[in-house]
């Protein structure tokens, strides 16, 4: 018998429990068509946001396997090769900064940098990899040991992009799930200008000229203006 799961966010988790599931996978064509680096989706919470995410996660990735089953007899397997050979066919990097936050700026860089640690973890395979240099390895290794500095840290999900666009040898799907909780935390708890200007430069180092990755997906409830996150200071 199906159930409604409430508050099941995880894609795969939804759909092997047979739950109830409105068919949103069009959205995965949206974003496959999509013609910007970076789209930004901003939807108010409860919205549905981190399943859509987890769903665009589970269709592209790569390192997902046997996720073809999932998506068995949803639109999106209806609209031809181009957009059915996308299964699979790229690494993915996806993190949630929802609970990236604090009551000062340093308790939200550990919690960012924990948040890194739990990232690299899924990605550790690529230490045993042939087609990285060592010192590739020792910079991958730093964030991992929680041992980055904060400049690690603004460059971390670059490095990571760049890395897995080597092993695979395919660009890389980057998806950042609630991206402007961290600012809001500091605007809340009164660290604005410093979480403002770390952020800055973290998403202009990840989104600028990153030419390993295909494209972003973001998700938040803020439409935060270019000029004060998505760019740097002139």
């Amino acid at each position: 018998m199906k159930g409604i799961g409430i508050g099941v966010s995880d894609f795969k988790m939804l759909r092997v429990r047979d739950n109830y599931f409105i068919d949103k996978s069009l959205f995965i064509k949206d974003i496959l068509d999509n013609q910007s680096s970076v789209a930004l989706i901003t939807r108010p919470r409860r919205f549905g946001k981190t399943l859509n995410m987890s769903m665009l996660r589970y269709f592209l990735d790569c390192n997902k396997k046997d996720t073809k089953e999932l998506f068995d007899g949803l639109k999106i397997m209806e609209q031809g090769e181009e957009y059915t050979s996308k299964l699979g066919a790229y690494p993915c990097i996806y993190i949630t900064l929802k609970d990236v936050k604090g009551t000062s700026y340093d308790n939200m860089m550990l919690s960012l940098q924990t948040e890194l640690v739990e990232l690299f973890i899924e990605h550790a395979y690529l230490l045993k990899s042939e087609k990285l240099f060592d010192i590739e390895k020792e910079m991958f290794s730093t964030v991992l040991n929680l041992k980055a500095n904060e400049v690690q840290t603004q460059n971390s999900i670059k490095l990571l992009s760049k890395l897995l666009y080597k092993e695979f040898d395919k660009p890389v799907y980057l998806i950042i799930d609630e991206y402007d909780v961290p600012l809001q935390s500091a605007y809340v708890e009164g660290y604005y200008e410093e979480a403002v200007k770390f952020l800055r430069g973290f998403y202009g180092v990840t989104f600028k000229d990153n030419s390993y990755l295909e494209k972003t997906v973001l998700t938040g409830v803020s439409r935060v203006a270019k000029e004060s996150i998505f760019s740097r200071s002139k």
